[in-house]
């Protein structure tokens, strides 16, 4: 069976989530379709890439992810088909999924422009060709112009002061887990594997890397590398991001929540 996942800023009591279904399913019924999250908070980018980042290693190869993220910027709005590692990717054009691998490793083609469609039905409309061909194995990607992917990263960066690292929350689950943008590759690559000491309040502090939840305390705030290899501050059968007072940083706010490694 195929296999295309879903995620999406909708929210969970969109019918547009039950819409997009039911189109796809009488034109390719043969697929399971999967809910990655649709509670992406609106227009969050670097949120939308660090939950595709997150799971799509996890599914067969040659399956379609659906990135339904500002679906009707541009003028006109333009569809863009991503192949990557062995995946599809299918998004708005926008810079969520070349933001996720190298240059080199990505490939990315126009595959429709909606001129005159507003709704999001129109949209997956668009794309059913494209999942059809996919899926038959028929897609002749030549015919298709090719994206230029000399685009921004849609993390916001880190800032390095010496050997001290300013970092930020990219993502916050719903234990409370916060995610902040820092790279186990970051750390082996660039800081050697140092020590460090995680700073997110005046009063708390970090200072090493745990590998599991169980040998520790209730109340006890540790952080670990997670399964997608990013940094994770988490409190022990508690809510970090509460007790810390931390939030989701947005490029459009004024006010971020900035955590220190300083690196020994």
């Amino acid at each position: 069976m195929h296999c295309i996942s879903l995620l999406s800023d909708f929210g969970s009591n969109s019918s547009s989530i039950s819409k997009i279904k039911g189109v796809l399913l009488q034109q390719i019924p043969s697929t399971q379709f999967i809910d990655v999250s649709h509670q992406v908070s609106t227009n969050n980018v670097a949120e939308a890439a660090y939950l595709t980042l997150s799971n799509y290693k996890f599914y067969p190869q040659n399956s379609i992810h659906l990135i339904l993220i500002g679906l009707f910027q541009g003028k006109p709005p333009a569809i863009i088909l991503h192949k990557a590692d062995g995946h599809f990717f299918i998004s708005a054009d926008n810079d969520i999924i070349p933001s996720l691998f190298e240059k080199e490793a990505i490939t990315s083609y126009k595959i429709a422009t909606l001129e005159k469609g507003v709704f999001i039905t129109d949209w997956i409309k668009a794309v059913i060709p494209i999942c059809q061909a996919i899926q038959s194995n028929t897609i002749d990607l030549a015919n298709f112009p090719l994206v230029n992917n000399n685009s921004k990263s849609v993390f916001l960066p880190s800032f390095a002061k010496g050997n001290t690292l300013d970092c930020h929350v990219l993502f916050i689950d719903a234990f409370g887990n916060i995610i902040i943008n820092f790279t186990k590759k970051e750390w082996e690559e660039t800081w050697n594997k140092r020590n460090f000491t995680l700073t997110f309040s005046r009063t708390s502090e970090i200072h090493e890397i745990s590998t599991d939840y169980h040998t520790h305390e209730p109340g006890s705030k540790i952080c670990r590398f997670n399964e997608a290899g990013f940094l994770e501050i988490v409190q022990i059968l508690g809510h970090a991001a509460n007790t810390f007072g931390l939030s989701v940083q947005r490029k459009d706010h004024l006010i971020y929540s900035t955590l220190k490694l300083q690196f020994k």
